[in-house]
């Protein structure tokens, strides 16, 4: 069986490139620096067994972006407001936060954008699920777009 490391790579860049679309950007880059935050704060919501079956969707390179530096938690924290999501997302953005959230509502947008594009290679079903283990009005603001 061969492994096709450039089909891996080529989808993980078109997913990324369709991040970037709906950032209405060009820099790829930082739209795959905003594609790791959402993605890690939202690994930290979901259980072990949830995250493998959201996983079990995503292409090859976008799953190593989700479980690169992931420490597993047997019970994930919740979190109760969309602030407390917000503020985790650019945490996990570390030293380059000043720089990709510069704008006021950028971490509402790249939660939005990133979302928006899980709902093309992610079943809607599947979404709902994840949905479910955020706070309810960012929950909400998602399902309305």
């Amino acid at each position: 069986m061969a492994l096709r490391f450039d089909e891996y790579a080529a989808k993980g860049k078109s997913f990324v490139a369709e991040v970037a679309k709906e950032l209405k950007t060009e820099d790829t880059d930082r739209a795959g620096r905003l594609l790791r935050c959402v993605l890690r704060a939202l690994r930290n919501r979901l259980t072990i067994e949830e995250s493998f079956q959201f996983l079990s969707q995503l292409p090859m390179a976008i799953k190593a972006v989700y479980v690169d530096g992931w420490r597993v938690r047997m019970n994930p924290s919740k979190i109760r407001h969309i602030e407390d999501f917000r503020t985790e997302v650019m945490k996990e953005d570390d030293f380059a936060a000043i720089k990709d959230f510069y704008y006021e509502g950028a971490v509402d947008d790249a939660i939005k954008a990133v979302f928006k594009v899980l709902s093309y290679h992610v079943s809607a079903g599947e979404i709902s699920h994840v949905l479910s283990a955020l706070p309810a009005e960012l929950r909400a603001e998602l399902e309305s777009e």
